[in-house]
């Protein structure tokens, strides 16, 4: 209750909140003031002044000068560099072994499912052929899907008629017939895409759904193909380092004679056209080959005055043990046919 018919003096103020302990809220209701009145008065007298001292600070937190735990990171890049050098071991040990042959492996690659101008009826008939053909089987070198999400490319979406998620699930469709022979996939940089932009390795998630038992690189894939006691050292990634207008297995070729750890190489990208090289690599016969694209109509190709792709999609390559030879075939039908009839022989 306010008293406003007493006087209170500045040190009978001071005095109310040093000895009575009242707070400086309580002492203006008391006094009938309001607060910064009653600071006001307090603040004037020498007494108050000099018992006034500066605040102390206490941080409690994390401050610039601490300094981060090193044995702590030196321990866990330690643990990551191990975790690294033993994957890259195993890349190099894989294998994928028949007990006899010959054996047809079928490059396909640049499906860009997503896109207008792909060639849909031709991508999954032959996929079919390569599901249905006794000992074919399938290396897909990437691109996948067209999965335009990058930059300036979402633009090209506004004129297209088919979703990225509808891209997707063409893929799934198309793994699905051909998971049984599915041996391998690397990743395109079309595919690589989603990792680019949110770490999800969304082609790899589909393999291991769709295809558990099937190789996987996101980018690099070493592989010896083995037949009976025969084995073929080889590569396959979606693009290669080096390029030439006159020859569109440059860059394989380029990378089997400096590296001189494979006879046998895939890669994909260019569009140029499908085709099967055989090559002289430190003494040793070497197949390159390069996968069509199902992309058969390509805005971006015409635009840009790219040349004109040959007919061939997907490239076959027989490894025969008996011989020791590899024989490219640009024409998958041919090569189903070929298969058929050694087979049938057999039979």
């Amino acid at each position: 209750m306010t008293e406003p018919e007493q006087e209170y003096t500045s040190e009978d103020l001071l005095r109310l909140h040093d000895a009575d302990g009242l707070s400086w809220r309580q002492i203006a209701e008391k006094t009938g003031q309001t607060w910064d009145q009653v600071r006001t008065q307090v603040r004037k007298l020498p007494a108050y002044k000099a018992k006034r001292k500066p605040p102390q600070v206490e941080v409690v937190g994390i401050t610039a000068a601490e300094k981060p735990d090193v044995d702590a990171i030196y321990q866990r890049a330690v643990e990551r560099w191990h975790q690294e050098a033993e994957l890259e071991q195993r890349r190099r040990k894989q294998v994928i072994r028949f007990d006899d042959g010959p054996v047809a492996i079928v490059a396909v690659g640049d499906l860009h499912f997503g896109a207008d101008g792909t060639d849909y009826p031709r991508a999954f008939r032959e996929a079919e052929i390569i599901r249905d053909t006794p000992g074919m089987y399938a290396i897909m070198a990437g691109d996948a899907v067209d999965n335009f999400i990058m930059g300036r490319l979402i633009a090209l979406n506004i004129h297209g008629h088919i979703t990225v998620d509808e891209g997707w699930v063409l893929f799934t469709r198309w793994i699905e017939v051909i998971h049984e022979k599915l041996l391998l996939v690397v990743g395109g940089n079309h595919d690589n895409w989603t990792w680019a932009l949110a770490g999800i390795d969304y082609i790899r998630e589909k393999t291991a759904q769709h295809a558990p038992a099937t190789i996987y690189d996101k980018d690099d894939a070493r592989v010896t193909i083995q037949v009976g006691d025969v084995r073929w050292p080889g590569r396959i990634r979606h693009k290669w380092l080096g390029k030439s207008i006159y020859n569109a297995t440059h860059g394989i070729e380029r990378a089997a004679r400096f590296d001189q750890d494979f006879v046998w190489g895939i890669g994909a990208h260019d569009h140029r056209c499908g085709v099967a090289r055989g090559f002289k690599a430190a003494g040793r016969s070497c197949m390159a080959v390069m996968c069509g694209t199902y992309k058969r109509i390509d805005d971006y190709a015409r635009q840009g005055g790219y040349p004109m792709a040959n007919e061939s999609t997907a490239i076959a390559t027989v490894f025969d043990p008996e011989s020791g030879s590899m024989t490219g075939f640009e024409s998958l039908e041919f090569a189903a046919e070929f298969m058929s009839r050694v087979y049938e022989k057999e039979k």
